[in-house]
């Protein structure tokens, strides 16, 4: 089964002019998964800050805002299935004490497939458009093999008094639509369900359960937070479990979800990213003077060749070694630099380290040619970052010349991170140098900009309507044609 966990950070400006002008805040996520009974589903998860909403007075003297939403599952052009309605803020007696979060959540039935997800959202105290983010989405149980579901992350959880919707296996579950963990948050809650282990192993069997954390960069599991559990075999086993993370430094990672058998085969596995931002400072490993010496690494005499290699390495780098390398590289010593390198290596192939390095390197020697200028290394230009850290796209759509455009080219992933079909938008509003900005994308961690297309109009176009997303490009563009299918 495919991952089916996004984020969006949903930001609508209005202009400064305008009485009921409002930043409006939403987060929004998704799981699947299945029902013996009925069938699989779809959760979505919207949270929004009650300050970014318009509202207005009740009768009884309260106020209280109001979002229009509209969910709709396409194939090709047809909708299969929709769900619309009213979020309701709680009632507040003062506007200016505004400091609520509400939740929303729905349940929708949908039968295996491919389908497209659009979402509008839209402030009903305001006149500025809705806002409409679209997302391909995947649903694939088999009900006789052993599946994991969609991953939910959890604020917080009680037991259920009765059953509602946001109930689960006897707990009441309030989502977590945002994949960013601050200082502040020091647990790590989430919810699964593991299906058909019965008919794999029969009705006394037994499996391995095993949960983990993991680095994105280097898939080097946190030991302080693995979870392995023996497990009878049922037809349908939920899993609410919690990790402490006070401990866990800045840094990108997966929490991953394995199903084993006796034999320790891997039978099913889901993956679901998450960021952390810790205030602890964790310095890298280092190693040692005497693997150093034995090495490929004592054969780097000059400091300033040896740094840039270092510098080339950011695109693939943890957050705590990009932070070692900030604060320490210029005054780093030669020995010091040869440390950090080989322990580098070792983290990522332990068994070959230098045949490692030589391969990376060789594609930092191709982003240096492509996509490299006077004033910077390709590693250190956004293609360059994205090439080395995901790897070659699979196509690459290019327009250096339409008349209504900034210089621009599309990237297409058909499978990037247990995600399918993601993009990259670059564009060059400075048309002189080679150095093409990242404008947009849907890779879940990366920047997004769902206005990318009025920005990659600003050449020859100005609009007062910041809220724009979809501009008519004129005759001769292929922007709609190369994002929507991509060569």
């Amino acid at each position: 089964m495919k991952k089916l966990y996004l984020l969006f950070l949903i930001t609508l400006f209005a202009l400064p002019t305008q009485l009921n002008a409002k930043l409006l805040n939403a987060f929004i996520s998704y799981s699947s998964f299945y029902s013996p009974q009925d069938g699989p589903y779809l959760e979505t998860y919207i949270s929004v800050l009650g300050k970014s909403v318009n509202f207005v007075p009740l009768d009884n003297g309260n106020y209280q805002g109001k979002l229009e939403i509209l969910i709709l599952f396409k194939q090709n052009d047809s909708i299969k299935a929709y769900r619309k309605y009213n979020l309701l803020s709680p009632e507040i007696t003062d506007t200016s004490k505004n400091d609520i979060i509400f939740h929303d959540q729905q349940r929708i039935s949908l039968p295996n497939g491919d389908y497209n997800m659009e979402i509008k959202i839209r402030d009903v105290h305001s006149d500025k458009p809705a806002y409409i983010v679209n997302e391909p989405i995947s649903i694939l149980f088999d009900e006789n093999e052993v599946q994991v579901s969609g991953i939910e992350l959890v604020e917080s959880y009680s037991e259920s008094g009765e059953s509602g919707i946001i109930s689960k296996s006897g707990f009441d579950l309030i989502p977590l639509p945002l994949n960013y963990y601050p200082p502040s948050v020091d647990r790590l809650i989430f919810y699964t369900e593991i299906y058909n282990t019965s008919k794999a192993f029969g009705a006394d069997g037994k499996y391995l359960l095993r949960i983990y954390v993991e680095e994105l960069q280097t898939s080097r599991k946190i030991n302080s937070l693995i979870l392995q559990k023996r497990m009878d075999s049922r037809e349908v086993e939920p899993v609410l479990h919690e990790f402490d993370i006070s401990d866990l430094s800045s840094g990108d990672y997966n929490l991953v979800i394995e199903i084993k058998d006796r034999e320790n085969k891997l039978l099913a596995m889901n993956k679901l990213y998450f960021a952390r931002k810790n205030d602890s400072e964790v310095l890298p490993e280092m190693a040692s003077t005497a693997l150093v010496e034995n090495s490929f690494v004592q054969y780097f005499t000059n400091t300033d060749t040896l740094a840039d290699y270092i510098r080339s390495l950011r695109p693939i780098s943890t957050s705590t070694e990009k932070n070692f390398v900030d604060k320490n590289l210029e005054t780093a010593d030669l020995l010091t630099m040869k440390k950090f390198f080989l322990n580098f290596w070792l983290e990522r192939d332990p068994l070959q380290p230098e045949k490692a390095w030589a391969e990376y390197s060789a594609e930092v020697v191709k982003v240096n040619y492509n996509y490299g200028s006077k004033i910077r290394k390709g590693y250190d230009t956004d293609r360059g970052r994205v090439y080395l850290q995901y790897g070659p796209p699979n196509s690459i759509s290019e327009a250096l010349h339409e008349p209504n455009a900034y210089p621009y080219e599309i990237w297409h992933y058909y499978h990037l991170m247990n995600q399918s079909n993601r993009k990259f938008v670059f564009y060059n509003p400075d048309l002189v140098t080679n150095d093409f900005e990242l404008l947009h994308s849907d890779v879940t961690g990366e920047y997004s900009d769902y206005n990318w297309k009025v920005k990659l109009m600003d050449r020859n176009y100005q609009t007062n309507d910041l809220d724009e997303q979809d501009p008519d490009f004129g005759w001769g563009s292929n922007v709609n044609d190369f994002f929507t299918t991509p060569r």
